[in-house]
């Protein structure tokens, strides 16, 4: 099955800018893809808490391909997974701003439906959750265009993109597991 395209950027800011919110891209990225990775299947108004109160055809259309192909690219755990956030030409202080809004937005994702992020037990994940929460509340302000910072920013960018994946893996497994339990089904 082919996966629904993300959208770009740019496209993503552009539709935003619509709505009454006026959200960061990278923030409404990370958003919904800390609601997926703590429920599937949750009814959380996602699409409501971004736009505020009403959105034109075209955010609705957009946001849905944004909930739609992160869903799919999640769900089978495909490598083509990315982080929206703003092309390299970008400078890279607002590429780090946008990462760091990436991490609150899905670190509020996770809170949204009811996944706990401080006070957790020791686990793979929990440490995947504190690294997002440690570079949420990275000062951008001080990052230069530097050729160490550059290289940094790429790492923390492929490091947040697996963690998602061992967290949405680890936390729909440990949802598989809670179903089995409770139809009486042995594991």
């Amino acid at each position: 099955m082919k996966p629904t395209s993300l959208p770009k950027y740019f496209e993503l800011n552009q539709v935003l800018n619509s709505t009454t919110l006026k959200l960061h891209p990278s923030q409404t990225h990370g958003l919904i893809c800390g609601i997926i990775c703590g429920n599937l299947n949750s009814h959380v108004a996602w699409e409501e808490l971004i736009v505020g109160d009403k959105s034109s055809e075209k955010v609705h259309e957009t946001l849905h391909q944004l909930y739609d192909a992160s869903s799919q690219l999640l769900r089978e755990f495909l490598f083509d997974f990315k982080l929206i956030l703003p092309v390299d030409s970008q400078p890279l202080p607002a590429r780090a701003e946008a990462l760091t809004l990436w991490c609150q937005g899905f670190l509020t994702g996770l809170k949204l439906v009811n996944i706990p992020i401080v006070d957790r037990e020791p686990s793979e994940v929990t440490e995947a959750i504190n690294d997002i929460i440690e570079i949420a509340k990275m000062n951008y302000e001080e990052v230069v265009a530097s050729e160490e910072d550059e290289a940094a920013y790429t790492e923390l960018v492929e490091f947040i993109r697996m963690a998602i994946i061992l967290i949405y893996q680890d936390l729909h497994e440990d949802n598989a597991e809670s179903a089995l339990s409770s139809s009486g089904q042995l594991h």
